[in-house]
């Protein structure tokens, strides 16, 4: 048994010894390589350079075209054989043996003359079918040197695209977005500034009132300003605009209430404004006449009432009113219904009513006005203070298709996920870059523009479907990209 193995390994070393000798040397280039459909035919055609091949007698190369796409089809065409004289001979002679030899279908057969220019024009034709037109769809061509696909000098070939598809060289076009104003950070808060009774002057040190109360507000002013200096501790923004909010207790006619509430809330502002130095335009105030809204929620959350007087309260609390009058009425029933007057008297008035007595603001801020190439460093930073024309801006700063363009393409979109120009542009940038699922799913959100309109026609053409191309460029009027891409088409 081992000497039949020894003879066997022996024989097969002798046959690969004779396969390998003479091994052809240099190689065989396609050029000039065309794919055209005819009818229903597809049509290729290409001229094979031998000048560089140098072949043994007894040598032999097959030469295969194959069509292929993404997706896994292909179609294989008829093959060229490249032969030594020998080979040559034996070919014409049909006494070239096939055994343990691929069967390749022959469509050339040609005798290398060593040390000549030699060249063979290649024409082969193939049925059409409809994944050819996948615009990633290529030819290559696969170097057999000896007909058994693993010689020494096989060679899958190089894929160049068939390029039967006009989607590839369509064109398409990027939106400006319109110039908007700045999105805007916000910060809120709270804070309980007291006022004398039935008066509006803000006392920003400690004072001392007629009926001999201390107003102190040093601490809660400090709350409003130092959440201004902590909105700005970025050196790249500013205020966009401060606004106050002041609220009062419903004790008091509404009237009352709505002047007192009014005119703290623009003593307040006018002091924000004054202490950094703000245009009146960005230092704002509105009022609450009466906090019927946080009242609500103290009930609610109260923990110290039965639940008789929490249902009581809420229904009184949410008893629609459509005036000062109805207002008013509230207020005196609490103050003198059976339900709620011990109520009022010890927890009401005393506890729950000064804390309505506050005041809530609001600071927006927004990037200072800055270079394109400032905005680039922000880009990264800050992507939300950054308008959906400032993205833009900063995306023309690169070659467009070059990855850094398309990273604030999307960026754009990701910030802006149901603006159409943001998904406009981010479609073109996926079409341009072959992700045909991907801008199918941003061209959904596109609107309809004629630049939407005509990404929906190349992506269309780029699936093979060709006439919903026309409709879609139709669609897009005279835009000057949409008429030559339909041209394209019609061609």
């Amino acid at each position: 048994m081992r000497r039949y193995i020894a003879y066997t390994t022996l024989l097969l070393a002798l046959v690969c010894g004779l396969a390998y000798a003479g091994r052809p040397i240099g190689k065989i280039s396609p050029r000039d390589t065309k794919v055209r459909k005819v009818d229903n035919e597809l049509v290729v055609k290409s001229t094979l350079s031998l000048d560089s091949l140098h072949l043994g007698a007894n040598n032999q190369i097959y030469v295969t075209p194959i069509i292929e796409s993404p997706s896994g089809q292909s179609e294989v065409l008829p093959s060229v054989l490249v032969n030594g004289r020998n080979m040559h001979y034996a070919y014409e002679r049909g006494s070239m043996r096939r055994d343990n030899v691929p069967d390749y279908k022959i469509g050339y057969e040609v005798r290398r003359h060593n040390g000549k220019p030699q060249s063979l024009d290649y024409k082969a034709s193939v049925p059409a079918q409809s994944w050819m037109l996948d615009p990633s769809a290529s030819i290559r061509f696969v170097v057999d040197t000896c007909g058994c696909g693993h010689a020494y000098g096989s060679s899958a070939g190089t894929p160049e695209p068939l390029g039967l598809n006009p989607a590839p060289r369509m064109r398409l076009t990027y939106i400006t977005p319109a110039v908007t104003e700045q999105p805007v950070a916000i910060h809120e808060g709270q804070a309980q500034v007291q006022y004398e009774v039935d008066r509006t002057e803000l006392h920003a040190e400690p004072y001392v009132c007629r009926n001999g109360r201390r107003i102190d507000n040093r601490a809660q002013l400090a709350v409003i300003e130092d959440s201004v200096r902590y909105a700005l501790s970025d050196p790249n923004v500013e205020i966009a605009r401060i606004n106050i909010c002041g609220y009062a207790s419903p004790e008091s006619p509404y009237m009352h209430n709505e002047e007192l509430a009014s005119g703290r809330s623009r003593s307040l502002s006018e002091y924000i404004g004054k202490c950094f130095q703000l245009p009146a335009d960005k230092s704002t105030y509105t009022s609450v006449p009466e906090n019927w809204a946080d009242f609500r929620k103290m009930v609610t959350d109260a923990t110290d009432i039965t639940e008789a007087q929490r249902r009581d309260l809420l229904e009184l609390i949410d008893r629609p009113a459509y005036g000062a009058s109805d207002y008013d009425a509230k207020e005196r029933e609490l103050k003198t219904s059976p339900k709620f007057a011990a109520l009022y008297r010890s927890k009401i008035l005393p506890d729950w009513f000064p804390k309505l007595r506050c005041t809530k603001f609001e600071i927006r801020t927004r990037l200072k006005p800055t270079s394109d190439q400032k905005l680039a460093e922000l880009i990264e930073t800050h992507p939300q203070m950054l308008s959906l024309n400032q993205m833009f801006r900063v995306a023309r700063l690169y070659p467009e298709g070059s990855a850094e363009f398309n990273h604030v393409i999307a960026i754009a979109r990701k910030y802006y996920p149901d603006d159409t120009v943001a998904n406009l542009n981010a479609a073109v940038a996926a079409l341009k870059a072959g992700e045909l699922k991907t801008a199918c799913e941003y061209l959904s959100k596109a609107g309809d523009s004629p630049e939407a309109e005509n990404a929906r026609g190349v992506l269309a053409a780029a699936e093979g479907n060709f006439e919903q191309a026309i409709k879609y460029f139709d669609a897009a009027g005279n835009l000057p990209e949409a008429l030559k891409n339909k041209a394209l088409l019609e061609e």
